[in-house]
């Protein structure tokens, strides 16, 4: 018989495209010719469904570039082309003859054409055994015996044609197999990366047996051969050789073996293991040939399997990176947005209601700063969980960056439904949390925009969401608040405020008034509170209470308070010449003294301004709020104890409304209490503003330190407090704030008093 060519067995799924075309999609089985130009010219190459799946983006140029390009005439042998194939680990070969394109040929076709070879052969010689043959019964053995190995055949490569591996398919080849190379046991096993097995499919064993042998193959003896050196075996008698593990209690004798290695580019998959033909013959080298080109294909079909999957697996995180934030797990801004785009779209036609919360943690920089920012990371996914925990199942939590996060709640009633969520959200904050050995309570603020009722446009919501956040923030926190228009005006006022205070140093437009301290029992002035104020040429005179906060907010304090330190003590170096030595009070805040504390500057700073303005130390006084005092207590203490060094006085101001412990004050270098003009307003009145002004003096004489009483009003309450040993006053009975000019005025009266 003619000797097979690789002319008889073209591939019949081949596509003619052009190099500058781009794959719609992955066509299983599909192998693409190449081509320059017009589609009958300059072949370029071949591309197939593996190469596309790896590279879904690139055009067929590329394809064909990154992939080796070998071509095979029509009339070389088919054992020689399966050869070249192995060798260069492909799956297909161009057919050329004189350097026109003719063709494809594969793997799979050649091994199609060899099986309807042996078929043919097969018909032929049955024939011949059915004419000769006088005996009915014998041609209907033999009649069944040929459609018993087309049916193999058949089946054989229908699972060398999937792209995927799956248990029904692997039980289909080894039935298969075992049929057409007549074998009375098989199967395949797939291991892991390891070497541990993960897929085991028999033939030949009843589901019986396979109960009384009770475990899978441990991978010893021939089999193990099999797999760790990657070689075939085909032996007489498995019994004899020396590498025979034996065989399991209630394990099927097996005697003649022919095992194969299921590998690819020196990587094994696994193993296919055929014994006892039906007919006691042994397995012969065609039969390993066949086998072996079985299990090639098989583990290029695995191969590509798993590569398609870690691509997936691939797409899968990069899509999951795209849309959910890493720290929380939550959905990011990208899955919100696509997210409220589909259910404002569904809101419209159904008329329903869709709520969005922004949340604001209150106290979460000040948590960074204390613990640092891995337990700032833990107490963020701490929350996230909170949050998801309050929610229905069809809500969106998100997370959209620092301590900001929007839930939306679609298809609720109304807005007291979005109202009650707020509440069981902000009830589930206020409980504390457990981050490692640190118990953290962290409050939060809520603002709430409603779809319809605010807007029809996802983006106005979120800003609309955004100014009730602000609102709620400037109410004093942990609370929740809806959008309304006058929300929205504050916003704007809060925007335009904040983009001229960024300007507002460098046009000059900052002043200092400053506010006599006085001594009770003589009415001289001995210090001056230096007070910031602005005068914009658009937004009027603003005061402290109205810009203040927001300087805090946007780290503008920072520069505004140097200003304010340099100014103040120019000004008392001023009046210090003028033979009016006087002590200037400047105020620190928070923001401001952390800053410097955290960078180790606030020592500098002060050193600086007091060698540049010439003023003597014991003139400045920093005044610092509880809060500050209480925050990072050791270092606080060390930067306090070397501004004291200097000869510079230190006071707390606003007494009585913070929550220092009155065991820690006799630690601080401190000369001044300030009580709070909240106690000293009604005085007269109350009992027990009384009592705490008589306590905060009492206390004040045993630390031996100086009480200053702000915002006295009247005679009657100077006349209780010069009573109670307090020893200055501050306010508008003895003086407004006012520019330095007139605060030099009041100055010189006060000297005049003293003589």
């Amino acid at each position: 018989m003619k000797k097979l060519a690789v002319g008889d067995c073209l591939w019949p799924h081949v596509r003619r495209v052009k190099e500058e075309d781009r794959p719609n999609s992955v066509e299983c089985n599909i192998v693409f010719a190449v081509f320059r130009e017009a589609p009958e010219d300059d072949f370029c190459g071949l591309a197939t469904d593996h190469d596309i799946s790896k590279h879904p983006n690139w055009i067929f140029a590329d394809l064909v570039e990154h992939r080796p390009s070998l071509s095979i005439s029509p009339r070389l042998g088919v054992r020689k082309a399966l050869s070249l194939m192995d060798e260069n680990q492909l799956g297909a070969l161009a057919v050329l003859n004189r350097g026109q394109f003719v063709g494809v040929v594969t793997r799979q076709s050649i091994l199609e054409a060899l099986l309807n070879r042996e078929r043919h052969l097969l018909k032929e010689t049955m024939r011949l055994k059915i004419a000769a043959e006088t005996n009915h019964e014998q041609t209907v053995v033999w009649v069944g015996r040929l459609a018993a190995l087309n049916d193999a055949a058949r089946s054989l490569l229908g699972v060398l044609a999937h792209t995927s591996i799956e248990t029904e398919l692997l039980q289909a080849g080894i039935d298969a197999l075992c049929k057409l190379l007549d074998a009375r046991y098989g199967a395949i096993g797939i291991v892991d990366n390891v070497g541990a097995l993960t897929e085991f499919i028999y033939a030949g064993i009843s589901d019986e047996q396979a109960l009384q042998i009770g475990h899978l193959p441990e991978g010893r003896g021939l089999l193990g051969v099999v797999i760790e050196e990657n070689v075939s075996l085909r032996l007489e008698d498995m019994g004899n050789d020396p590498r025979s593990a034996g065989f399991p209690q209630h394990h099927p004798r097996m005697t003649s073996l022919l095992a194969v290695p299921i590998s690819h580019q020196g990587r094994v998959y696994g193993r296919i293991y055929l014994s006892d033909k039906y007919s006691g013959e042994l397995f012969t080298k065609n039969d390993e040939e066949l086998a072996l080109s079985f299990a090639h294909s098989l583990s290029l079909v695995i191969d590509n399997a798993r590569e398609i999957e870690e691509v997936k697996r691939a797409r899968q995180r990069l899509d999951y990176i795209a849309h959910f934030d890493a720290l929380t797990e939550l959905p990011n801004r990208t899955l919100l947005t696509d997210r409220a785009l589909q259910f404002i779209t569904q809101a419209q036609r159904k008329n329903e209601t869709i709520a969005f919360l922004f949340l604001d943690l209150d106290n979460f920089k000040a948590i960074n700063d204390t613990f640092g920012h891995a337990i700032g990371d833990e107490l963020l996914r701490a929350v996230a969980k909170r949050i998801s925990a309050s929610l229905r199942e069809g809500d969106t939590p998100s997370r959209m960056g620092g301590d900001e996060f929007i839930i939306m709640l679609p298809n609720i009633g109304d807005s007291l439904d979005a109202a009650k969520v707020a509440i069981k959200i902000l009830h589930a904050l206020n409980e504390p949390l457990q981050v490692q050995q640190h118990q953290i309570y962290s409050r939060a603020s809520i603002g709430i925009s409603i779809y319809p009722d605010n807007s029809f446009s996802f983006d106005e919501l979120l800003a609309q969401a955004d100014s009730a956040l602000y609102h709620a923030k400037k109410l004093g926190k942990n609370n929740y608040q809806f959008f309304t228009p006058e929300m929205n005006s504050a916003a704007q006022h809060y925007l335009k405020l904040e983009h001229h205070l960024r300007r507002a140093l460098e046009l000059d437009e900052l002043v200092l008034h400053y506010q006599p301290q006085v001594k009770i029992d003589s009415g001289c002035i001995i210090g001056m509170e230096a007070l910031i104020r602005w005068h914009n040429h658009a937004l009027g005179i603003v005061m402290p209470d109205q810009f203040i906060g927001l300087a805090e907010e946007t780290g503008l304090i920072v520069p505004i308070g140097a200003w304010v330190l340099r100014t103040a003590c120019e000004q008392a170096r001023a009046w210090q010449l003028a033979g009016m030595p006087i002590r200037i009070a400047v105020n620190l805040s928070g923001r401001q003294f952390h800053r410097f504390q955290d960078q180790r500057q606030l020592l500098d700073v002060v050193l600086d301004v007091l060698k540049e303005t010439g003023l003597s130390p014991e003139l400045l006084e920093l005044e610092i709020t509880e809060s500050i005092m209480m925050h990072k207590l050791d270092t606080t203490l060390d930067t306090l104890n070397q501004i004291k060094k200097l000869g510079v006085r230190i006071s707390v101001d606003d007494f009585g409304t913070g929550y220092s412990s009155l065991s820690y004050l006799k630690r601080f270098p401190l000369d001044t209490l300030k009580i709070d003009k909240s106690f000293v307003k009604d005085i007269c009145t109350d009992a027990n503003d009384r009592a705490i002004v008589s306590a905060i003096s009492a206390m004040a004489g045993q630390l031996k330190l100086e009480l200053v009483a702000e915002g006295v009003e009247d005679q009657n309450q100077l006349d209780f407090l010069g009573g109670q040993q307090c020893n200055y006053g501050q306010g508008y009975y003895f003086s407004k704030p006012v520019p330095a000019e007139q605060a030099s005025v009041l100055l010189r009266q006060s000297v005049l008093l003293q003589q």
